[in-house]
Formats: C-alpha cells, sequence, structure tokens
C-alpha cells in the first residue's frame, strides 16, 4: 500500500503546484520511516537477497527504494527553493539543474547497489559505451549545453535585461534554458539564439549599470558658419527635445573641417532605448530649424531672389512671418506688410514674456533661442517644454482675447517678434473673408507636428462656428 501510494502520488500530483508535491513527498516519506521504524530497520540499505527470499522481504525492498526516491525529491526541491528566490538568476536555476541530476543518479546506484542489491558494474560500462555514442550524435546540442553552462557561471545578463549581441540583435531577454536564449526584439519578434553562439558573441547589457543610452547624430553646415555660433545653435536644439537627460548635460563639438561643410556631432543621453529613435528623430527635424532661421541652411530660391534686396534682420522677420501656418492664405504683398510691423524683443535668460492668466492680444514668433513654456497646477509649476526658432505662440490669445493659458519665461539668451492685434484689424476690414481663413489656418496649426509644446500652451480653440464667432465679434465684423 505504502508503495503504490508513493508512486500514485508522484505521477498523479505532477500538474500540482511545487508545494502541494513536496507536502505530499514530505507525508510519505515521513510515513515511510516510521514503517521502518516498526520494522526494526534504521537506514534502508540491505545486503543481497537470499535464495528463498519471501515476498515480504521483496517489499520491504521496494519501500526501501521509494524512500531513497522520497528522500532525493525533498533534498532537490528545497534546494530549488533555497536557490529560486531570486527568479532573474541564470547561474541558481543551472546549479540547482546540476545538482539535481547528481543527486538523482547517486540516488539511482545506491537503489540498485545497497537495496536491491544489484552488480552496477555492468551498468556503468555499458552506460559509458552509450554516452560515448550519443556524445557523438549530440555534439551541437552538447556545446549548446556546456556553452550555457559557461555563460551561466560568468552571468553577463539575467532574464529582463536589455542586450545587444555582435551588432546584430538587440532586445529585451524573455526566457534562458539550456540550449539557448529568447530575445523579444525592438521589432517584437522572438529571436532564439543557441548558448554556442552567445559563448563566442560580443555581448553588450545594456541594463547595467542603468539602462540610460547614450547616442550622438552628426551635423553637416556651411564652412562659412561661426563654430561658436553653430554649437550654440545645436545646443539649444537639445533644449528642444524633452527626452534628452540634462544630467549629464548634452554636448556639441567640432568633428571635422571640410573644404566646405563641416561636421558637428552632438552627444546625448536618454533614459532607455524606446526614447532613442524618436529622440533623434526630433533633435534632426529642431537642428534643422533652428539652422534654417539662424541662416546656416541653404537658402530657397524665393531667398536667394530678394537677399541682395533686403537686409538680413528684414529677410528674417519674412521667412518667419511666410512659414507661420496662420498666415498661409496672405499673399506676398500682404506678409511684407505684416513683417514691417513686428516688433523686435530681446530678452535675457529668465525674462517673462507673458504670464499665465494675463491678457495680452498678440502672436509672438520666436527668432532666436529658446522659450520654456510653463503653467502652474494644484500642487506645483508643471513644465510643458520649449520652442524655439520659426514657431510662434498665442494666436488663439491675438484673435479671440482669451488669457494665456501658461506663462513663456526666455530660457536662454531670445529675440522674439511680436504681432498686435491692431496689426491685423486693417487687413479684415478690406478682406472680411480673410476671419474665416484665419479659422481654418489656426485649426490646422494646432494640428502641426512641431507644434506639440505650442497647442499645449494655448487655450481651448473651441469648435468651428464658435471660434470663428469670437473672431468676427472681436474684430466687430457682426455677421460678415
Amino acid at each position: 500500500m505504502l508503495v503504490a501510494i508513493t508512486f500514485a502520488g508522484v505521477l498523479g500530483l505532477r500538474r500540482f503546484s511545487d508545494r502541494i508535491r513536496l507536502t505530499f513527498d514530505v507525508s510519505c516519506f515521513i510515513a515511510i520511516s516510521f514503517y521502518f521504524h516498526r520494522q526494526h530497520v534504521f537506514f534502508p540499505v540491505f545486503p543481497p537477497l537470499q535464495a528463498h527470499a519471501d515476498s515480504g522481504a521483496v517489499w520491504l525492498r521496494a519501500i526501501g527504494g521509494a524512500w531513497w526516491l522520497l528522500g532525493s525529491r525533498i533534498v532537490v526541491a528545497t534546494l530549488w527553493f533555497a536557490l529560486h528566490r531570486d527568479r532573474r538568476s541564470r547561474g541558481a536555476r543551472l546549479f540547482s539543474d546540476l545538482a539535481a541530476a547528481a543527486i538523482y543518479i547517486a540516488t539511482a546506484a545506491i537503489v540498485l547497489n545497497s537495496v536491491f542489491a544489484l552488480p552496477v558494474t555492468g551498468v556503468v560500462a555499458t552506460s559509458g559505451v552509450v554516452a560515448i555514442v550519443l556524445g557523438l550524435a549530440l555534439q551541437n546540442t552538447l556545446a549548446d549545453v556546456f556553452s550555457g553552462i559557461a555563460v551561466g557561471i560568468e552571468a553577463p545578463f539575467s532574464v529582463g535585461d536589455r542586450i545587444q549581441i555582435a551588432d546584430k540583435i538587440e532586445g529585451v531577454v524573455v526566457q534562458i534554458n539550456w540550449r539557448s536564449i529568447r530575445i523579444n526584439t525592438d521589432g517584437d519578434d522572438m529571436a532564439i539564439i543557441p548558448n554556442s553562439l552567445i559563448a563566442k558573441a560580443e555581448i553588450i547589457n545594456r541594463s547595467i549599470p542603468s539602462p540610460r543610452r547614450i547616442a550622438s547624430v552628426d551635423i553637416s553646415c556651411s564652412e562659412h558658419a561661426l563654430p561658436d555660433r553653430v554649437i550654440e545653435i545645436l545646443l539649444h536644439a537639445t533644449l528642444l527635445c524633452p527626452d534628452i537627460l540634462q544630467a549629464p548635460p548634452p554636448s556639441a563639438v567640432l568633428a571635422q573641417l571640410g573644404a566646405r561643410r563641416n561636421t558637428y556631432k552632438i552627444a546625448f543621453n536618454v533614459a532607455n532605448t524606446s526614447h532613442l529613435g524618436p529622440t533623434r528623430d526630433l533633435l534632426l527635424r529642431s537642428v534643422r530649424r533652428q539652422l534654417h532661421y539662424a541662416g546656416f541652411s541653404d537658402l530657397s530660391h524665393h531667398d536667394q531672389l530678394t537677399k541682395s534686396e533686403l537686409p538680413d534682420e528684414a529677410l528674417l522677420a519674412r521667412r518667419l512671418l511666410r512659414d507661420v501656418i496662420l498666415f498661409e492664405c496672405l499673399d506676398e504683398q500682404q506678409l511684407d506688410g505684416l513683417s514691417a510691423l513686428l516688433e523686435l524683443l530681446r530678452l535675457e535668460p529668465g525674462d517673462a514674456l507673458f504670464s499665465e492668466g494675463s491678457v495680452d492680444p498678440a502672436l509672438y514668433i520666436v527668432a532666436w533661442g529658446i522659450l520654456e513654456l510653463t503653467r502652474q497646477s494644484a500642487s506645483a509649476t508643471e513644465t510643458i517644454g520649449c520652442i524655439g526658432a520659426g514657431e510662434y505662440v498665442g494666436e488663439i490669445g491675438m484673435l479671440t482675447a482669451a488669457p494665456h493659458a501658461a506663462t513663456g519665461v526666455a530660457r536662454t539668451y531670445c529675440r522674439i517678434y511680436r504681432l498686435p492685434r491692431k496689426v491685423l484689424e486693417p487687413l479684415l476690414a478690406k478682406h472680411s473673408e480673410f476671419a474665416a481663413e484665419l479659422d481654418k489656418s489656426a485649426r490646422r496649426g494646432m494640428e502641426a507636428l512641431h507644434r506639440k509644446v505650442a497647442v499645449l500652451a494655448s487655450p481651448d480653440i473651441g469648435p468651428t462656428g464658435q471660434f470663428l464667432k469670437r473672431i468676427r465679434s472681436l474684430f466687430n465684423f457682426g455677421n460678415a
């Protein structure tokens, strides 16, 4: 009965939890030990069977085999619980698996030799021959296994770490076993890599000592541009990328001098790999925009035609105003008229341009520098973000007299053009249909890719009809 219960429980409880199986093993082990105590057997090791052994002696040896089996299972389970507190530890798993194999092999040898008194010399000799044959047939698999042991002892990574293997595969380790590891790549694929390749490959662990990533981008600029000025612009562009860490701060250096163009390198840090691609994209777009409005990028055909006719300041004002989506419906003559009426403001770092809640019916266009936008929350001041050269803010307040939804403070030295509402009144008086065009352009500007920060700092524009009605009411157009 003890033998039947033991083997039935061992086989029947395989799908249950480890704690239930261990509880059953301990209970059976105690019951068999108590039975041996009743039979005055203090240690289940028996001499060879006699020629006329009865069935009781055979069953006693069977119970002894079950005792050794349960004992080995209890030792293996205890070892597993002790070593697997850290589920990310690969070394603990490999050691426990090796120890379990050694314990079961030793237990089988003891049961055959000391319990059933069977000769094991022939078994050992035969197993050696079988091992050689299997070794030749499974040499690739064995190479993966032993490579896994070597890598597991060194433990260059754990489950959950982000690793890069030989400049080919990068992702998060999701599983480690005897033959291979599984990596969830950034393309959401599952890469299965044999341990033999892992042992030979160059491995970069992106999670140690921290998941922070350092990256760089190369920028080319005309050799006529003053390097100090270009480097200042490149550092301004890093302020427009919220995912770039400021500690350690980003850097920009002149990397190479060329006959026509110089090469600059921007180095920066992000918190983890998932931010790397979007941050690089945003940084390149921001750099291009800052260089363009600083006059260091290639001029458009239109600007080349007018460069000799206008001074640099007037050319910049015209270029900025022409790129404002709000005024995309104006012709060149109307834009020239507005650009002549722009007011130039110069701000030192820390100077406030406008305050949250104040009514200031004017449009602000950044010509140089970085403007930081913040707003007051229930507990503290929240930084919305920064805008740079070529970006504008305040169009909703200019068109509807709504108060500012944020505070604008100069992060660096800034040159900002101010376009007051009164400048638009003669234009709207002459072209009343211009109000509807402003409504459409303002809404399109709210959806522009590079204006996310400015949109967050703007008041609610409201539905189409309501916004247009507010514009006409403010400029005294009635229902015209």
